[in-house]
């Protein structure tokens, strides 16, 4: 698998935008700005392309007004995106602690203070773990906040939306057992491992190695069902730049628990050399190992979010064969219903019954769905 048209030009411009130098392109053309601009929504980095991009030669002698007000409301979008979440998130903050409901804010509401600029690390949602126990309580707060409930129960996570951009994804758990009871064993009680907060009642946060191994984890875990995206070797440089005097033997240990240890060390090695001199980064990108250039290559395949058919094809392959992700699709393990149906898990006689009534509703509900599954399978 070869690397994407335009994708050695948007990791050259990531670098630059990501160490403040200026990038040396005097001229693209309508279609390679096209590309540049797929490719950066594919892999969420399109206000940091933008950033690089306005400070180029390109930009400024050979892009028409055009091409600069579609850069540009990239990079607007983001800015506007980030103030509104920032607010709004302070806010169901403070009715979580009026609520006394222990929290954790992961992910991108902690990396994006650590990138160069205030809306260069794009986010969609909002992640915050959150008291499992505390549900309802929770689930009481948002309604009354005017928040729909999008998703939950059968995943790790209660998702609640509300207009124009409001995403919040409140986990109950950092990782689902259908996924990895290695890392369930792991993550299950990560709340001993959470440090409290200095100025607030009940807000909680990893300390600076357990977030590194935690965002690690994570991305491990979308690069396995499909696919992880550019921005997360974007997090991985801006980390391991910002913390460089980490215990990293704290974080090989860890990291061997879980089995990612090899997969950080790719990780981490691909991030510095791409983006720490991007003078050089087209002479790494040539110099990369067999095994770092399928890394990259598979990223730049499937962007930030997979595809539906990525998706089955990397569970079909973690489970061996097609029989056996048909025949797991069929029945799931009891893993499944410790976390989607916690009744059923409770009294398995009754299972049967559920998966008549879950067939049933499959057909005729999701017919179109399961006939596009079907076919995946078929050519995989």
């Amino acid at each position: 698998m070869k690397l994407k048209k335009g994708t050695k030009l948007l990791l050259y411009l990531s670098g630059c935008a990501l160490n403040g130098k200026k990038a040396e392109i005097s001229f693209l053309n309508n279609e390679h700005d096209n590309t540049l601009l797929c490719l950066s929504h594919r892999h969420t980095i399109g206000a940091l392309t933008a950033i690089a991009l306005e400070n180029t030669e390109a930009y400024k002698k050979s892009f028409s007004e055009v091409q600069k007000r579609k850069w540009m409301s990239v990079k607007a979008a983001a800015v506007k995106r980030r103030v509104l979440f920032d607010m709004e998130r302070n806010r169901i903050l403070k009715l979580l602690e009026a609520g006394q409901i222990w929290y954790c804010p992961l992910k991108g509401i902690i990396l994006q203070d650590y990138y160069p600029s205030f809306e260069m690390r794009e986010m969609s949602d909002n992640d915050i773990l959150f008291d499992e126990k505390r549900r309802q309580a929770l689930k009481t707060i948002m309604y009354s906040e005017g928040y729909v409930l999008e998703d939950h129960g059968v995943t790790n996570h209660d998702m609640y939306t509300k207009k124009p951009v409001y995403n919040f994804e409140f986990h109950t758990k950092l990782f689902m057992h259908t996924f990895s009871t290695r890392f369930t064993d792991y993550y299950d009680d990560i709340k001993c491992k959470l440090i409290k907060d200095g100025e607030n009642s009940f807000g909680y946060h990893f300390s600076t190695e357990d977030f590194y191994i935690y965002i690690t984890a994570h991305a491990f875990k979308h690069y396995n069902e499909g696919g992880m995206g550019i921005r997360s070797i974007t997090d991985a440089y801006i980390y391991n730049r910002k913390f460089q005097e980490m215990d990293r033997d704290y974080i090989s240990k860890e990291c061997k628990k879980i089995g990612i240890d090899s997969f950080e060390k790719l990780l981490r090695r691909v991030a510095f050399k791409l983006f720490n001199d991007p003078s050089k980064t087209y002479k790494n990108i040539a110099g990369l190992t067999t095994k770092e250039k399928e890394f990259l290559s598979y990223i730049s395949y499937t962007g930030s979010y997979c595809t539906k058919e990525d998706f089955i094809k990397s569970r079909i392959k973690r489970n061996g064969s097609k029989a056996n992700y048909i025949f797991n699709r069929l029945f799931p393990d009891i893993n499944y219903y410790k976390e989607a149906h916690p009744y059923l898990y409770r009294n398995p006689a009754y299972i049967p019954f559920f998966l008549l009534y879950r067939a049933g509703k499959a057909f005729v509900r999701d017919r179109k769905k399961i006939i596009h599954e079907l076919g995946v399978i078929r050519t995989s």
